[in-house]
C-alpha cells in the first residue's frame, strides 16, 4: 500500500474543506489499490488526477474522472468532482487491486481470516485461477473502505491492532469478534464497526 505521509498541500487543494475531501479520496484510493506503492508526501492536483486516471481505467467514476482530467477545472467544480469520484469508489469493488493493497496490511493469514475464507482459496482468487465469489469480494471491498478510514489515524500496525482490541462500544468485543464468521457487509454489525472506525480515526480519536 502507498506510504502516505502528507507534509504539504498545494494550491488549489489548500482550503480546509477541499483538503479534507481530497485527503479522504487519497486514503480510499490507497486502500483500494489505486495508488503506487511509493512515498506520497504532497497533496496536490496531479495526485488527484492520477487517482481519477486509475479509477477510469477500471470503469469507475467515468464522469467525475473526465472532469478531473480536463486541462482546466474551475475552483467551483473541483470540490464536487472530487466528492463524486469519492462516492464512486465507495460503491465500486476492484477486488484484485484491493487484495494486493490489503495483503500488505494484514498478510495472507490475517486477510483470509477477516474475509471468512481459507488461505488456499484466497491464493487462488489473488492469482486469478478462480473468480472472486460475490460475497468474498463484497467483504474485501468493505474491509478496504474501513482500512481507508483507519489510515486517517493509524499506520498498518495500528490498523491490525485496531481489529483485535476489545471495544466498549462493541460490548467489550473486538471488531473482528463483533463481525462474526461469515459476516455480511450490509449487516448492522458491519455498519457499527465502520461507524466506530470512522469515529476513532477522526481528529483526536485514534485510540
Amino acid at each position: 500500500m502507498a506510504d502516505i505521509r502528507i507534509t504539504s498541500i498545494a494550491v488549489p487543494l489548500d482550503r480546509p474543506p477541499l483538503a479534507n475531501l481530497a485527503m479522504q479520496l487519497v486514503r480510499k484510493a490507497a486502500a483500494l489499490g489505486l495508488l503506487p506503492d511509493k512515498p506520497i508526501r504532497q497533496l496536490d492536483l496531479p495526485l488527484v488526477k492520477s487517482i481519477a486516471r486509475e479509477a477510469s481505467e477500471h470503469g469507475v467514476g467515468q464522469d467525475a474522472s473526465a472532469g478531473l482530467l480536463a486541462r482546466r477545472i474551475s475552483p467551483g467544480r473541483l470540490e464536487g468532482l472530487i466528492g463524486q469520484l469519492d462516492q464512486s469508489l465507495e460503491g465500486s469493488s476492484i477486488p484484485d487491486r484491493e487484495a494486493a493493497a490489503l495483503l500488505g496490511v494484514f498478510g495472507r493469514d490475517g486477510l483470509a481470516d477477516l474475509l471468512g475464507t481459507s488461505q488456499v482459496s484466497l491464493g487462488r482468487y489473488v492469482s486469478g485461477s478462480r473468480a472472486w465469489p460475490d460475497d468474498v469480494a463484497a467483504r474485501l471491498h468493505w474491509l478496504a473502505l474501513v482500512v481507508g478510514d483507519l489510515h486517517g489515524g493509524y499506520n498498518d500496525f495500528g490498523v491490525r491492532r485496531w481489529f483485535e482490541r476489545p471495544r466498549p462500544q462493541l460490548r467489550g468485543r473486538t471488531p473482528r469478534q463483533f463481525l462474526g464468521a461469515r459476516w455480511d457487509p450490509d449487516s448492522h454489525a458491519a455498519a457499527r464497526v465502520r461507524e466506530l472506525a470512522g469515529a476513532l480515526a477522526g481528529p483526536g480519536g485514534a485510540t
